[in-house]
């Protein structure tokens, strides 16, 4: 049987609409979650939006 890889969680900076992905987060069984950067690393603003609620956010 073939591994399937797992989608990364991507992240939007509000700021400026920068992609970023997300840094995983290795948890019991082997799983893992996604976890967002502390900061935009274009522009350093540190609110980021999971992309899947993008269409969704409102400022």
């Amino acid at each position: 049987m073939a591994h399937v890889p797992e989608s990364v969680q991507q992240y939007v900076c509000v700021a400026c609409q920068t992609m970023h992905a997300g840094t995983p987060v290795h948890e019991s069984g082997g799983t893992h979650s996604w976890e967002p950067p502390a900061v935009c690393g274009s522009c350093g603003d540190d609110e980021l939006v999971p992309v899947d609620e993008w269409t969704r956010f409102h400022e």
